[in-house]
């Protein structure tokens, strides 16, 4: 299994659920690390030794765990598995590989809110009520549907959290989503929904010794209220400007 090391980066500050694409989340308060661990910079190339691991020391994959019907919501999972000859490892939000709250339709407005299945992951996303709020805020996860659609309505916030997971060579990270309709719009309107992330990938066992930055993302495709596809991009450096 995966070795696990959990560093909590100012874990009681949250972030709105819009913009929630990106591993650690946008708009958190300061963070600060605990242990005396150093934070991770996730925007650079550094390290003293070694060298960051290539984009091609990983494969990202997508897909469809479950469909749409009357008796659950749709779920997919998403793995990520060193595939090169030397361990890396890799510092990401609160799910591990992918830390999504939501997604996003490639044309128009609508929205699908992302809820992990594990237990773990869960515990950082939790409900939140704001002035703006026109609706409740839904309890997760919905036992029911509501008006006859998975749905949530409301707003949602996420924990300001990173987990550190080192992958030897052919380990995996893997999570899991239940996809909702978000809001009182149509249900499950056809489209493709896409979420990304972006991750540092630190070469050896030691997050930021010579690190960085991944993004990769999954598409879910809705036509006629089932799904038809979900598919994973490659993985690729984020190129600095």
């Amino acid at each position: 299994m995966p070795s696990s090391r959990r560093r909590y980066l100012a874990a009681a500050g949250a972030s709105a659920l819009a913009g929630l694409a990106g591993c650690s989340g946008p708009d958190t308060t300061s963070t600060s690390p605990t242990e005396g661990e150093p934070a991770t910079d996730t925007s650079s190339t550094t390290g003293t030794s070694g060298t960051a691991p290539s984009t091609d020391a990983a494969r990202f994959e997508a897909n469809l765990v479950r469909d749409l019907t009357d008796d659950h919501p749709p779920r997919f999972s998403a793995t990520l598995t060193n595939v090169s000859d030397e361990p890396f490892t890799l510092t990401c939000g609160f799910a591990p590989p992918l830390s999504v709250t939501m997604m996003r339709a490639a044309k128009g407005d609508a929205e699908l809110f992302c809820y992990p299945v594990d237990g773990d992951a869960r515990q950082h996303v939790h409900g939140v009520e704001t002035d703006r709020t026109n609706a409740s805020t839904t309890s997760l996860p919905p036992e029911n549907r509501i008006d006859g659609c998975w749905r949530v309505t409301g707003s949602f916030a996420v924990n300001a959290i990173a987990f550190t997971r080192t992958l030897a060579p052919g380990e995996s990270a893997n999570v899991a989503y239940d996809a909702y309709t978000l809001g009182r719009d149509a249900c499950f309107p056809d489209g493709d929904y896409r979420a990304t992330t972006e991750a540092s990938a630190s070469a050896g066992e030691t997050a930021g010794a010579s690190s960085a930055t991944w993004t990769y993302g999954v598409t879910l495709s809705l036509r006629d209220g089932s799904v038809s596809g979900v598919t994973a991009s490659d993985v690729t450096a984020v190129t600095l400007t």
